[in-house]
C-alpha cells in the first residue's frame, strides 16, 4: 500500500492500522465516503475491476442507498438491485415493528417506534 492510500485509509477506517485493512473494504468506503480524489486514486490504484467487485461482493451496511444508486449507474449496471439488507430473525423478543425497521433501509429505527 503506498503512501496516498496509507493516508486514505486512516481517514476512512481510523479504528485500524492500514496494513490491516482488506482492500475490497478499504474500496467500498472509498466509494461510499471518499472525496472525488480518494476516488480517482482508487480508480488509478485499483482499476474498474476491483470497484465493481466491490459492489458485486458489498455485504449489509457497505453503502448507503444513494452510494449504492450511484455507482450502479456509474458503472450501468441496471436495474439496480435492492441494497443488501441484515434480516433480523423472528423472535418473540423483538416487537414485529422494528423487525421491519431493521431490515428497511428506507426506514430509520426512530419510525418504527
Amino acid at each position: 500500500m503506498d503512501q496516498e492510500l496509507r493516508m486514505i485509509a486512516r481517514s476512512l477506517v481510523w479504528w485500524k492500522p492500514p496494513e490491516e485493512v482488506e482492500r475490497l473494504y478499504l474500496v467500498r468506503r472509498i466509494m461510499d465516503f471518499g472525496t472525488p480524489e480518494m476516488i480517482a486514486v482508487a480508480r488509478a490504484r485499483f482499476g474498474e475491476a476491483m470497484m465493481r467487485e466491490a459492489l458485486a461482493t458489498a455485504v449489509p451496511g457497505s453503502f448507503s442507498e444513494r452510494s449504492w444508486n450511484y455507482w450502479h449507474v456509474v458503472f450501468d449496471l441496471r436495474p439496480t438491485p435492492p441494497l443488501p439488507r441484515r434480516e433480523v430473525p423472528d423472535s418473540p423478543h423483538v416487537p414485529a415493528e422494528i423487525r421491519h425497521a431493521a431490515t428497511s433501509p428506507a426506514r430509520p429505527l426512530a419510525a418504527a417506534r
